[in-house]
């Protein structure tokens, strides 16, 4: 009897999940064919350009994409290019989906109407499947995975349990610090005390944990060959200078440059990616002036920069889902949905008062599970239960009229960028200070034959990396200062702001100054050649 009563059951709930897969499919699908794509950032095509080897890495390098777990990177570029998109894009798409369909698969089972599902999926998706981001994903893939821990609490469905701890797996090899910032918001949301009473629930956590550490370990391991030394031996003392605003204090003290060798100028070009030089990006010497400065007493500026990291909550791109979330939050009160709101908001303060206010999308998956969440926490019924829908609903429609002008300027920035870059030349190029829109040449769904041809000497946190075409440029003795010392010069996309600061290092360095040998224009860049030409 027990058997006719549970495979019903079982079917049903796998019918759920698998109608949620479909609506979820047709969605993204349906968005990725009629409009246009584009990254949020370039980060993600830099990780689409180290696992594929184009852009500004070369190929064959293993796939070790900085911010994301090398096993991710091999998993992305086992997937085989479909159509002309690449194995990075593909599993970007393909991870919406699975998001989708467990967030989908879970209020449906929650009782939710169809009406409310599908607006929570526009609510949620649109933007990250127009508007991908890899972060945003992380972020979403710890949603759903307590989106299946609650099913598991609820049902014991223990398919659930494990779905979930599959997905934070793969949440934690995309972006680990955002795993771990979602963790943390959500963790309120669930009664561990009851769930970890189970003994399936306790070997499930801790295969995860135990996934999770050798993937750390692995991950580590690939960042420790000789090749590597460079890239990290600088990368720590470089990054108060280029993300925290450091090199301004220093360049106020000039006694401790003048004691260390430095120039103002060797500061600002350390503070904009000028990693070529190993005199200027000196580590030892960088961390030494950082300790001779000390501390800064900007406990003001740290206020006011966590005061800036709270206000993103009202920033347009999440001000609709913000006011819905807080309003369901009114009509489904919890002091659980409460305490998270709490942590969240807490997060977002002391993200700011390190420095870091106000990044969108870190933001942007928190305040997708403070939405979903009181269809989790609290049952509704009557009016509560019709809000519960319309406020939703509501919020998805002004979404899509929001978002349609900004599709339409990035499918304006895709046909400007193929225009602009037509007939770019395939040797290698630097790129420094400018903002090259390597999102509109490599969109998400593939890009022009002849961009996988370009090549582009980065100017910037990958310029020692081993992957990357700047470093095996200076291992064949083609280094950007190497080709700017010799007289054909170097090939240099770049702001004037930052030829200033190369006319100055040419003349602080090398006793020269900078000499323009030819011009090139690509709509709005200019490719100049330029050489440090030594005086007599």
């Amino acid at each position: 009897m027990i058997d006719f009563k549970v495979k019903p059951v079982m079917n049903s709930k796998c019918l759920i999940l698998a109608g949620s897969f479909a609506l979820v499919t047709c969605f993204v699908l349906l968005l990725c064919s009629l409009l246009y794509p584009i990254w949020e950032t370039n980060d993600d095509v830099a990780m689409s350009m180290i696992a594929h080897g184009y852009g500004i890495a070369s190929s064959g390098s293993p796939p070790t994409l900085m911010f994301s777990n090398v096993l991710w990177g091999y998993f992305v570029r086992f997937i085989p290019e479909v159509n002309g998109v690449l194995g990075y894009s593909i599993a970007t798409m393909g991870t919406l989906v699975v998001v989708g369909a467990f967030i989908v698969n879970g209020l449906f089972r929650l009782g939710v109407s169809y009406l409310g599902c599908l607006s929570v999926l526009i609510l949620l998706l649109a933007r990250p499947t127009l508007f991908p981001q890899f972060t945003i994903n992380s972020g979403f893939l710890m949603v759903a995975a307590f989106v299946c821990w609650h099913l598991y609490e609820r049902e014991r469905d223990f398919r659930m349990l494990v779905y979930g701890c599959v997905l934070a797996f793969f949440s934690y090899m995309i972006r680990n610090h955002e795993f771990l910032l979602v963790l943390l918001v959500a963790w309120p949301l669930l009664r561990w005390k009851k769930i970890l009473l189970l003994k399936q629930a306790k070997i499930s956590f801790v295969v995860l944990a135990l996934a999770v550490a050798v993937a750390a370990f692995i991950d580590h391991r690939a960042y420790q060959g000789d090749e590597w030394g460079a890239f990290s031996e600088l990368n720590p003392a470089r990054a108060p200078f280029t993300d925290f605003g450091a090199a301004e204090n220093l360049k106020q003290r000039q006694d401790i440059l003048s004691h260390h060798g430095y120039s103002s100028n060797d500061v600002s070009l350390i503070e904009n990616w000028f990693f070529v030089d190993s005199v200027v990006a000196k580590p030892q010497v960088l961390q030494a002036m950082l300790d001779e400065l000390g501390a800064v007493p900007t406990q003001d500026i740290a206020l006011g920069n966590g005061w800036l990291g709270i206000q993103v909550l009202w920033h347009p791109v999440l001000l609709v889902s913000v006011l819905a979330a807080l309003s369901l939050l009114l009509i489904r009160p919890s002091w659980r949905l409460a305490v998270s709101w709490g942590l969240c908001v807490s997060a977002m303060f002391a993200f700011g008062l390190l420095g870091r206010p106000g990044i969108l999308r870190v933001y942007v998956p928190l305040v997708g599970l403070l939405l979903i969440a009181p269809f989790f926490t609290v049952m509704a019924s009557g009016w509560r239960k019709k809000l519960s829908v319309a406020i939703p609903l509501v919020a998805a429609l002004i979404t899509v009229v929001n978002l349609y002008p900004e599709v339409e300027g990035s499918k304006n920035r895709i046909v400007a960028a193929s225009e602009s870059f037509h007939d770019f030349p395939d040797y290698p190029i630097v790129v420094w200070g400018v903002g090259v829109p390597f999102e509109a040449i490599y969109p998400v769904m593939g890009a022009a034959t002849t961009a996988m041809q370009y090549q582009f000497y980065g100017l910037g946190v990958s310029t020692l990396a081993p992957f990357s075409v700047a470093f095996s440029e200076a291992a064949g003795g083609r280094g950007m200062v190497d080709k700017l010392l010799d007289k054909a010069g170097v090939p240099v996309i770049s702001s004037e702001k930052m030829l200033e600061y190369l006319d100055i290092y040419c003349g602080e360095h090398h006793g020269g100054v900078l000499k323009y040998l030819s011009t090139q224009q690509f709509g709005p860049y200019v490719l100049n050649r330029v050489r440090c030409e030594i005086l007599k």
